[in-house]
């Protein structure tokens, strides 16, 4: 008798430790899932924000300004990598006339550290001649509190 009522009573609390567990389990998981989905809006108003000082700084033809974008260790998939490198190639696009640009992020995840954009956009020469079209991916990072380009890769649009 003494034996089943050990039993009863370490099963009891075998199954309260676990319906806890699991109660507070799924509480965190929901104030998780709630954080993401706050925190990813706001994120999503920053990276805008930088977009459009992207653009700006195309448009003014500073090179420095869009090279300060990019962390001091960034690439431009395939072939650009560091921040000096990149300030070259703006360099050149800028003389070549190509300061128009418009980018709009179709998805965008990841946290308050790292972010992944992907997007569609244009550019083009100061007259308004689009040059080049198609989506493209950027790896954000926050370095120093301010969003920087850790990758960027540019697919191009096919021609028919």
């Amino acid at each position: 008798m003494k034996k089943t009522k050990v039993r009863i009573t370490l099963s009891f609390i075998i199954l309260s430790t676990l319906i806890s567990f699991t109660s507070c389990e799924q509480k965190v998981t929901e104030k998780i899932l709630e954080f993401e989905q706050t925190d990813l809006s706001t994120l999503e108003k920053e990276i805008e924000l930088r977009l459009r000082e992207y653009e700006n700084s195309l448009q003014n033809g500073d090179s420095i300004a869009l090279g300060n974008m990019y962390t001091v260790d960034a690439e431009i998939i395939p072939s650009t990598v560091g921040r000096k490198n990149i300030i070259k190639v703006f360099g050149s696009m800028i003389r070549d006339s190509i300061t128009g640009s418009s980018f709009k992020t179709t998805k965008l995840w990841g946290n308050d550290q790292l972010l992944v954009e992907d997007g569609t956009g244009t550019w083009s020469h100061t007259n308004g001649t689009v040059v080049g079209s198609g989506r493209y991916l950027l790896v954000w990072k926050k370095d120093d509190g301010k969003w920087k380009i850790l990758r960027d890769t540019w697919f191009p649009e096919k021609k028919e």
